[in-house]
């Protein structure tokens, strides 16, 4: 039971939970599973159906495409957002895990459910992903106004492989 409650207070400091009261958190935790990785396991591969959410809480991953590291994520990182708004989304990049780590996965089909019940927990979630997405927009505007007409040809196609 402590391990649980523990679990809650962590998933309320993640900034995709921003602004969830208690109760509200409670409501999403009933969805939530949590899963450990070992080093060099991968949390899911590029082109399979995207079917859940993934919070990272331990360890770090990296994000590659056609072997090609994209990123890496630490504790707090939201993977694979977008499947919460496409029901036929494909993950767009491979998630390896660097070391052990401890991830939530958050099923789309259950957030979808609260979704569409106008769950204010879920559309707080989702006004989140909103925030984050538009941050990382505004990020990649100044990486085109940095780089200039040929940094807009290499931002374009870096966009596409970044989308989880």
């Amino acid at each position: 039971m402590h391990g649980m409650l523990g679990l809650r207070s962590r998933l309320a400091t993640i900034p995709l939970f921003k602004g969830l009261t208690a109760e509200e958190l409670d409501g999403l935790f009933e969805l939530c599973e949590v899963r450990k990785l070992k080093a060099s396991q991968v949390l899911f591969v590029e082109g399979k159906p995207s079917d859940a959410l993934w919070i990272l809480l331990e360890g770090d991953v990296e994000v590659s495409r056609e072997t090609k590291l994209l990123a890496e994520l630490g504790p707090g990182a939201a993977i694979g957002e977008l499947s919460l708004f496409n029901p036929t989304a494909r993950r767009s990049a491979t998630v390896t895990a660097i070391c052990p780590v401890t991830v939530v996965r958050i099923p789309v089909n259950g957030f979808r459910k609260k979704l569409a019940a106008r769950d204010l927990a879920a559309l707080k979630v989702v006004s989140n992903v909103a925030q984050q997405m538009a941050d990382r927009l505004a990020a990649l505007n100044e990486r085109l106004l940095s780089k200039g007409k040929k940094g807009l040809a290499v931002t374009r196609s870096e966009l596409r492989r970044t989308v989880l």
